[in-house]
């Protein structure tokens, strides 16, 4: 294993004398597929350890094997000196073991305070709703949520608001090990405050925490120590301060790094057409948008989450009700719109949760990329299947998807690469416009590279893109124009030099 310089920055109050936990050389196949091939790291007691690597690289599959949900093929894993081998979720958490999950472990149709609290019961006499709302509310008081209901059902909330709730789930566990598998990737940077906040208590009182994240800027703000996975194999370890994201890059890849950010785009010619024309947009969350994209223009779409921006992106694919004074795509103008006529018109989605909204996920690579076209018909989807296979494998190849070919079923795939079919089903599919909600949300940074290329290549062939981004710096470096939205309105316009993190944060709290 190649090591950097380890050193430790834990607090003074926490005396890190023996390992809380200790995997040693974890392996998982599924069939022919090697999931984890001798993974191998500690974590002490109130430290944090990071968990990184590319997608696919084995880091999900070490969550899910310490949380219980899965069990090794091989290997040794250790608790406070004493072997650590449980068959559920429930036998990790009895075990002091928690986790909050990338892929939300929660039940859509219950409410916040059944979802806090029946899990833990398992047969303890009568649940009263009555009780759980007021323990319930407790809970989300102490630590620090206040602006959620417990009797909300967490099925009609935000994605970032549902994984609170995941991370508020686990924390309730009082674990002495607390696993958090992109729990940031839905999370605004207040939500990431609020979660390093969370850290700083529990790691305090002696709780140690794996924190799995492609946010390298996040890392190196709470991270203590790092192992990085590669091919489901331990490479390398860092600690805070002996790395640059470069280091860490070339390490996650086995190859040197280049900088993240391609070059800046070129902008669109002076006359180039608007594509998408829209004055007074107006609709639940939003009250008067005026946006305009024009033939081969990145917009980026800033500002804090919950200020429009989801409700803008849906209601212009026509997932959402909305009127307008004036709406018009590719030059005709548009009255009523649904998503299957969006489609038609030219528009494309890449929605905000993938495994929700944008995949069936027991349905295969082939029939989630074509699924805007496929014919509901079986016969005639697998000669549509057969028929658009050169087109598939193009895409697959294109985006650099890790598969085992267009019939694996979807679910199977990692969750960056989910999320680049869930993007691919747009590529030459002769779109004008395609609506992005934060697609490098939860992948890691070569995946991004990789969607960035794709993205400049569409608006190369005259696509125009409209891209939510939670991160500045994407829309600093990949937009020609950026519509902070605030409180439901167009709040700035920023273009060319005038596009930097300080302009889009300062429109975005409503100081510009």
């Amino acid at each position: 294993m190649d090591n950097l310089t380890i050193r430790s920055t834990a607090p003074d109050a926490v005396l890190r004398t023996e390992p809380l936990l200790v995997a040693s050389d974890l392996t998982k196949r599924y069939g022919a597929v090697r999931a984890l091939e001798g993974a191998s790291f500690t974590c002490l007691p109130g430290e944090v350890l990071a968990l990184v690597g590319e997608n696919g690289a084995g880091k999900s599959t070490v969550s899910r094997i310490l949380a219980g949900a899965t069990e090794p093929t091989s290997g040794a894993i250790t608790l406070n000196g004493e072997p650590f081998a449980v068959g559920s979720i429930a036998q990790a958490r009895e075990r002091g073991v928690a986790c909050a999950f990338q892929e939300l472990a929660l039940v859509p149709d219950w409410t916040i305070a059944e979802n806090l609290l029946l899990p833990e019961r398992r047969g303890r006499g009568m649940f009263s709703q009555r009780s759980s709302r007021e323990d319930a509310e407790r809970l989300l008081t102490t630590l620090d949520v206040t602006h959620l209901n417990p009797a909300a059902v967490v099925g009609d909330l935000r994605l970032a608001d549902r994984q609170v709730i995941e991370i508020v789930r686990a924390i309730s566990a009082d674990p002495r090990l607390l696993i958090l598998d992109e729990a940031s990737s839905a999370l605004s940077p207040v939500g990431v405050e609020w979660l390093f906040e969370r850290i700083r208590e529990l790691t305090a009182q002696g709780v140690g925490i794996i924190y799995v994240s492609h946010r390298l800027g996040e890392i190196s703000e709470i991270a203590d120590r790092g192992t990085v996975l590669r091919d489901g194999a331990s490479v390398g370890e860092f600690s805070r301060g002996s790395w640059s994201d470069d280091d860490l890059v070339s390490l996650m890849a086995g190859r040197t790094a280049r900088r993240h950010f391609p070059d800046a785009p070129p902008a669109p010619a002076a006359d180039a057409p608007a594509v998408l024309d829209v004055r007074g947009l107006r609709s639940e969350g939003l009250v008067g948008v005026d946006l305009v994209a024009r033939r081969g223009e990145i917009v980026g779409i800033g500002g804090l989450q919950g200020q429009g921006q989801t409700e803008l992106l849906r209601c212009l694919f026509g997932a959402a009700p909305a009127v307008a004074d004036q709406w018009s795509v590719g030059g005709k103008p548009v009255r009523r719109l649904t998503p299957p006529r969006a489609v038609r018109r030219g528009v494309g989605f890449v929605p905000e949760d993938r495994k929700t909204e944008g995949l069936a996920l027991a349905l295969s690579v082939g029939e989630n990329l074509l699924a805007p076209w496929l014919r509901p018909v079986a016969a005639g989807g697998q000669l549509q299947l057969r028929r658009e296979r050169p087109w598939i494998e193009r895409v697959l190849g294109g985006l650099s998807v890790r598969t085992r070919g267009p019939d694996e079923p979807v679910g199977s795939l990692s969750g960056g690469n989910q999320q680049k079919v869930v993007f691919g089903r747009w590529i030459d599919r002769e779109r004008s416009v395609l609506l992005l909600h934060d697609p490098t949300r939860g992948i890691d940074v070569r995946a991004k590279q990789e969607l960035y290329q794709a993205m400049l290549e569409l608006a190369a062939s005259g696509v125009a893109i409209i891209w939510f981004s939670t991160e500045v710096e994407e829309l600093v470096h990949m937009c020609h124009r950026v519509a902070v939205l605030y409180r439901g309105r167009v709040a700035r316009v920023l273009e060319g030099e005038q596009i930097t993190p300080d302009a889009i944060v300062g429109a975005a709290v409503g100081t510009a």
